[in-house]
């Protein structure tokens, strides 16, 4: 009995525990409560001006916050390496002031889940700005939990570039605009999705871009096939993603988008890039670097008759942002005037304390150098007003950062992000109206700001085997590669092959973009395959069955029908596994007219007697085979040459034999007589 009086009494005691710990008041964590800025004027920070900053402070946690506050804290000194920024932005430590310089309104009680603004008004000169430079603001989110105790709740960071006027030269910033979409279309007319016609609506990103520029002075990029599929587009296009194809319904959004682009070529500088941005380093590493040349070759034409306006620099961007010696030169002999290269893969020789221009040159190419610092700024993410601002902070701030490394000496900078840059509204209206404003940074076009450059020595990055393993397979290009081969032989054929597109259905099939998204690039191949090898069937044998010979040699008839709409040229050529039995002269070639049927006869001869398998083989006016030979059985029922003798000359004895009786027989019958 005392034993269980003692175990109840434990077990009580237990529980009571338990309770009590349930019970006890639940900590806040320093991110329970989630900050973001949606709002910060002036966008040009000059004294005399007034600092406003607002946005949102979102409870995260799963009981109320009370007592509220969201603080303003200043770094005490700017920063002293652009290097800093990155730290800041990745969530590194940095020094936050105090003190507090100002507050918000307080929240009396922030519900589990709910959102409400808050706001900061202090005008800058109250602001310790004692030194120009990048400084780091910081939002400290304060609150109470159940405990009862105020403590850091949430906490953010941005960047307030502090340049009163005169204070330092501004960089000359070529900024590029790319205007390049993931180059999903197969062959012309058809696209293997509606997300191109989306990125070019009114709102979608390509549509975004374009009418977000303006009249600043920004460079335009043009991929010559972003441009050649809105023009696809506007023809009329079949959707063959889904269960079945579908007629796509983008063709007025692209003509609206193309008619924006126009007006924009008209006033502002356009380079070209190769064709689909091919994964040039990878092609010339498999020994496919002549796709290289053809995707450059007509870039500055092809961009020229899209946007209707001149251009003639074609810009060599490889994937990545770094390439090898063998891949410039194709570039060069393609007709490439610049190449696009981080420059991270050229950096100064030796190390400098300040960002010099960003250009070089290598290998008798012009290099232009993005700088990875923007680089980074343009592409942090934008999903929301307030990651679209930190991001237009962080650009703001690397590039004032640059100029008052060295504040008596303006430097050309560039600005280059990924070919897919999708940015917000408001981070293009408000950053291009920063830099009509702010004394530390002015746009200039790419050929401007190369005219001015002063290069500096720099030493190359060798490309290494991170790159390598980073490009296409060469598993996934031999594959594109044999329908390179394909294609290439049906064009052969054509009458009339020019601008049908075909080469450049495969070139898309290599560009860099399909890095990220290999199986979509399994899914183009397909398509583009299955679509040439149905056009390759259009032009086909039509001859089946069984054929005799009268002897050893003769005709057999061939009928070659032609499906497609226009006129085909193929010759013809007999085959078979026992060639030495087989003797016959290919058939040079001959036109067959679009939609109609051409009938010939082939001579043969064929040693033995027996049936023979015999390919009838088309080929291009060059000898290549064409298409899927037709096998049809050619018998001969011919003695061989020596049994024909043999019958021959049996049959001449016989006829000499019967030839002398008859003689003696006469004689005898005349000699009787007489």
């Amino acid at each position: 009995m005392a034993r269980l009086i003692s175990s109840l009494v434990t077990l009580l005691l237990v529980i009571g525990a338990g309770s009590a710990a349930s019970a006890a008041p639940r900590q806040l964590q320093p991110d329970s409560v989630e900050v973001s800025i949606t709002r910060m004027t002036p966008l040009d920070p000059q004294p005399g001006k007034t600092l406003r900053m607002s946005g949102n402070v979102r409870n995260r946690s799963d009981e109320d916050v009370t007592a509220l506050q969201v603080r303003l804290l200043l770094s005490p000194t700017p920063m002293a390496t652009r290097s800093q920024i990155g730290t800041v932005v990745a969530g590194g430590s940095e020094k936050d002031g105090p003190p507090t310089l100002a507050v918000s309104e307080p929240i009396a009680v922030l519900s589990p889940r709910v959102s409400t603004a808050w706001s900061i008004e202090l005008p800058l000169d109250e602001l310790p700005l004692t030194f120009a430079g990048v400084y780091v603001i910081g939002l400290e989110v304060i609150g109470t939990g159940q405990d009862g105790l105020a403590k850091r709740v949430g906490l953010t960071r941005t960047f307030l570039p502090w340049f009163p006027q005169g204070s330092v030269e501004p960089a000359r910033l070529a900024w590029l605009w790319p205007v390049t979409t993931v180059p999903d279309r197969a062959l012309d007319g058809v696209q293997l999705n509606e997300l191109t016609a989306a990125e070019m609506a009114a709102g979608g990103r390509l549509s975004r871009i374009v009418n977000g520029a303006g009249a600043s002075r920004i460079t335009w990029v043009f991929d010559p096939n972003t441009l050649q599929t809105a023009e696809d587009m506007v023809d009329g296009y079949t959707v063959t993603g889904g269960q079945e194809p579908t007629i796509g319904g983008g063709g007025p959004a692209a003509q609206e988008w193309l008619d924006a682009v126009r007006q924009s070529a008209a006033t502002q500088e356009s380079v070209a890039t190769a064709y689909a941005l091919p994964d040039a380093t990878a092609l010339e590493r498999a020994e496919m670097g002549e796709t290289v040349i053809v995707a450059t070759e007509r870039a500055a034409a092809d961009v020229s008759a899209g946007v209707r306006s001149r251009v003639e620099d074609v810009l060599a961007w490889p994937t990545g942002g770094t390439t090898t010696p063998a891949t410039m030169r194709l570039f060069r002999e393609a007709g490439a005037t610049q190449m696009l290269l981080s420059d991270t893969s050229f950096p100064p020789t030796p190390s400098l304390t300040y960002t010099p221009d960003g250009f070089t040159t290598w290998g008798g190419l012009e290099v232009t150098l993005a700088d990875s610092g923007l680089t980074a700024a343009l592409a942090m993410p934008q999903e929301s007003r307030g990651d679209a601002l930190l991001a237009r902070q962080r650009f703001l701030s690397e590039l004032a950062m640059a100029a008052g490394e060295l504040p008596d000496a303006a430097r050309g900078v560039v600005a280059a992000p990924d070919p897919l840059w999708s940015p917000r509204n408001t981070f293009l209206t408000q950053t291009l109206k920063a830099l009509d404003q702010v004394p530390y940074a002015r746009l200039v076009s790419l050929a401007a700001a190369r005219r001015q450059a002063t290069e500096v020595p720099r030493t190359r990055v060798p490309y290494g085997p991170d790159q390598r393993a980073a490009e296409l397979s060469r598993e996934y290009l031999d594959t594109v590669r044999e329908q390179q081969r394909r294609a290439r032989r049906f064009e052969a054929i054509l009458t009339e092959p020019a601008g049908l597109g075909y080469e450049q259905a495969v070139i898309r099939q290599a560009s860099g973009m399909w890095r990220a998204d290999p199986q979509g690039a399994i899914a183009l191949e397909r398509e583009v395959s299955s679509q040439i090898a149905d056009l390759t069937s259009q032009v086909r044998v039509a001859t089946t069955g069984t054929f005799t010979l009268p002897g050893d040699t003769g005709r057999i008839p061939v009928t070659v029908a032609n499906d497609l709409t226009q006129d085909a040229i193929v010759g013809i050529r007999l085959e078979t596994d026992q060639q030495a039995r087989l003797q016959s002269p290919a058939i040079e070639p001959f036109e067959v007219p679009a939609g109609r049927k051409v009938s010939l006869e082939v001579e043969a001869k064929v040693v033995g007697s027996g049936t023979l398998p015999v390919r009838i083989q088309l080929t291009t006016p060059r000898g290549r085979p064409y298409g899927e030979p037709q096998t049809v059985q050619v018998r001969t029922t011919a003695y061989s040459r020596a049994a024909a003798y043999v019958v021959t000359g049996a049959f001449v004895i016989l006829a000499f034999l019967l030839g002398m009786n008859f003689v003696r027989r006469t004689k005898a019958r005349s000699e009787s007589h007489q």
